[in-house]
């Protein structure tokens, strides 16, 4: 579970949360209630219908979707979508390390097998 309090947002994350109308209310609610996924370097949270508590269905419906990025302890985006889950779990687990030299993945340099 994230402590919301201790979550920054960077100027990127602050300009979808306005456009996408998601108030700093509803980024608690997720970070407290939603799904965690580690995913690609970062943590990914989802709310889905399943975590909206029993008796709260109508005040949290619009919520449904929402999925926040948050890495290093800082949210990094937010957006909308109701099948982000599927999404989200189809990405890898780690990032790939990126050769030096030439910005592509280790398996692809043609310089790793040289050596």
């Amino acid at each position: 579970m994230m402590n919301a309090t201790k979550v920054h947002i960077s100027r990127h994350a602050a300009q979808r949360l306005a456009q996408r109308g998601i108030s700093l209310e509803d980024v608690h609610l997720v970070l407290r209630l939603g799904r965690k996924l580690h995913r690609t370097g970062a943590t990914f949270y989802f709310f889905g219908r399943r975590q909206i508590p029993r008796g709260l269905e109508r005040e949290l419906e619009r919520l449904v979707g929402t999925t926040l990025i948050v890495s290093d302890g800082r949210l990094i985006t937010a957006y909308h979508n109701k099948r982000a889950i599927a999404v989200i779990k189809k990405k890898s687990k780690r990032r790939r390390k990126l050769s030096p030299i030439l910005g592509m993945p280790l398996e692809t340099d043609p310089w790793r097998r040289c050596a």
